[in-house]
């Protein structure tokens, strides 16, 4: 496992825990967001943003 997986997999265990811990409009969003690039992320494996070059 990468940097890059490890990464996404912790942002989407503090989004799960957000949304369970706190009760609010904005925060469940925020969780929501987290969740869903957590996965996003954890999936790809690298960031969207990051290029090297040959």
């Amino acid at each position: 496992m990468n940097k890059t997986r490890l990464f996404g997999i912790l942002i989407l265990i503090i989004g799960i825990i957000l949304m369970y811990t706190l009760d609010n409009d904005l925060s469940s969003f925020i969780s929501g967001v987290l969740i869903g690039a957590g996965g996003a992320v954890t999936i790809a494996g690298k960031t969207f943003f990051s290029r090297k070059s040959s």
